[in-house]
């Protein structure tokens, strides 16, 4: 029941109709119904998993929360008569306690990721380097369907887990709130991948219908819609033949940077567009969800463009990944040890302290996140590129700020803003070719047509209607994108919500009215096209 099927809409207009007309003490309680008969309808077989990471999620984290209250219990019982020697050892094993059962916790959900979404995958590797070595003997690929929305709530729920142990938050004993988190139905998708102390209160919450919430979801839901059926299913038309079945071979240059670009496009409106449906929704229901994207292709470098695309993730990685390995004791060690054995009076070896923990760092946490996109190299190796490029110009930041001043660059001047946009637009466009293209050796073969950029096609009418588009595609496109550019330029100095507020019924309205005609108008839908996945849906 994907969010673009009448299906879905007709489903979400009865759970925003009913989640209202319940009592209110039940409301909740309805959203969870809800959310299992739309996770059941993708398939029964694979709620079995999420009902695995409910249940010793709900149970490592009520043992967690215990243990921390019975520390806290027997430290206030025995203040008088533990040493400070005594309390310390008790405390250190208080803690292992609670990390074993954190690290089981851990190891059973996210073993099941990683057995479902890259057994094969090892397998496939293992049997290339092995097969020349033994007589056929292979490791056999397993029939594995990965669940719906498995990344987005496997580590939405150990994120819960880990503020338990954190004391960021308290455990929840109802395990049917528990599930409710795990399982809401807007962002399984998808995501966002919510915190448990943002997001479950407003789950748990009782409501009245509000005509302002209810309206502000609607709009995003159908700036969501827009974006995903007449921009990214439009141009992934030509993005899919430029890079299917080597169809870049016979495309000129000019044309395969043309579908580089839409294929960056698609990417941003697709994902993005799930994200304002599934937000959208929760807003009509009153609850707020956490923003995912902020205009990321306004991005003047590239640390910049992560806190702006998947905007969760990035602050997962960041607070339970990054910070942890960086603020390590080894790290803080081998930090140590540079500032005291640098040669040029310590100036070199305190930049190369500060940043080289964080470079690493770096280089970790996209490394993960190019393993938590999917089981193929393509995708280890696009996280690499991320992670190696922003570490790179943290260590060189020094060499550039120089090279600039030498140049007497204006670095607060609007032309360099603009150019810096541009390069870092290309970096994420090359990126895209990495994380696209069917084999490295496709990407690399696209990469270096589309640096042709100059060479046009004999015939452009030709080969532009070779790649599936239509003559009224020439037009739709650009008008469309047109209208995104502006809206987000919009968007970055004030709230198009509030601006559209100024304005009187007649122009509100019309707006609307004007976005539903694209929608019905002018959206890729119905026979002939594949619109039963989202990008981000196979992750």
């Amino acid at each position: 029941m994907t969010f673009n099927t009448l299906t879905f809409i007709g489903f979400f207009v009865a759970v925003l109709i009913l989640y209202y007309l319940v009592p209110k003490k039940f409301q909740w309680v309805f959203l969870l119904m809800s959310s299992y008969f739309f996770y059941l309808y993708a398939g029964p077989k694979f709620l079995v998993f999420m009902l695995i990471t409910t249940v010793t999620s709900w149970y490592g984290a009520l043992l967690i929360d215990k243990n921390h209250v019975r520390e806290k219990e027997v430290l206030a019982e025995n203040k008088e008569i533990f040493t400070k020697e005594i309390k310390k050892d008790f405390k250190a094993g208080e803690k292992k306690k609670r990390k074993r059962i954190l690290l089981s916790i851990l190891i059973v959900n996210f073993g099941i990721l990683l057995f479902l979404k890259y057994f094969n995958f090892f397998a496939d590797n293992i049997n290339h380097i092995i097969s020349p070595l033994t007589d056929g003997g292979q490791i056999p690929r397993l029939n594995l369907i990965l669940p719906l929305g498995i990344s987005f709530y496997t580590f939405q729920t150990m994120s819960y887990v880990i503020d338990v142990y954190w004391k960021k938050v308290r455990a929840e004993r109802n395990i049917a709130k528990v599930a409710l988190f795990v399982s809401f139905f807007p962002q399984i998708l998808q995501g966002p991948i919510g915190r448990y102390g943002d997001l479950a209160p407003q789950l748990y919450q009782a409501r009245k219908a509000d005509a302002q919430q209810i309206k502000y979801g609607i709009q995003l839901m159908i700036w969501g819609y827009f974006k995903k059926l007449v921009i990214a299913d439009r141009v992934a038309i030509a993005a899919n033949h430029m890079f299917g079945d080597g169809g870049y071979e016979q495309m000129s240059g000019s044309v395969v940077a043309l579908c580089v670009f839409l294929y960056a496009i698609q990417d941003y409106t697709d994902f993005s567009g799930c994200i304002d449906i599934a937000r959208g929704a929760a807003q009509c229901m009153g609850i707020n969800m956490a923003e995912n994207f902020k205009r990321p292709y306004f991005s003047r470098t590239l640390p910049e463009f992560w806190r702006r695309w998947h905007m969760t993730l990035g602050a997962w990685m960041k607070d339970y990944v990054f910070y942890p390995f960086s603020l390590s004791g080894r790290i803080r060690n081998m930090s140590k040890w540079i500032k005291e054995h640098s040669r040029d009076g310590g100036r070199l070896g305190k930049h190369l302290a500060t940043t080289l923990p964080i470079a690493l760092g770096n280089i970790l946490v996209f490394f993960l996140v190019g393993v938590w996109h999917g089981s193929a190299w393509n995708y280890i190796i696009w996280g690499l590129y991320y992670g190696v490029l922003i570490a790179v110009s943290g260590l060189l930041k020094p060499v550039f700020d120089g090279m600039n001043k030498a140049l007497r660059i204006n670095t607060d001047s609007k032309l360099w803003q603009l150019w810096q946009i541009l390069r870092t637009f290309w970096f994420t466009c090359v990126a895209c070719i990495i994380f696209r293209a069917e084999t490295m050796s496709d990407a690399w073969n696209i990469f270096a047509k589309s640096m042709h950029f100059w060479q046009l096609p004999q015939n452009y009418v030709q080969e532009y209607l070779s790649m599936g588009l239509v003559v009224a595609d020439a037009l739709v496109i650009p008008l469309s994108l047109l209208i995104l550019f502006v809206a987000d330029v919009m968007q970055e100095h004030t709230m198009v919500r509030g601006w559209l507020e100024k304005h009187n019924f007649l122009i509100r309205y019309a707006v609307y009215f004007i976005g539903f005609l694209f929608i019905v108008g002018l959206g890729i839908y119905g026979p002939g096209f594949d619109q039963s996945q989202f990008v981000y849906m196979g992750f």
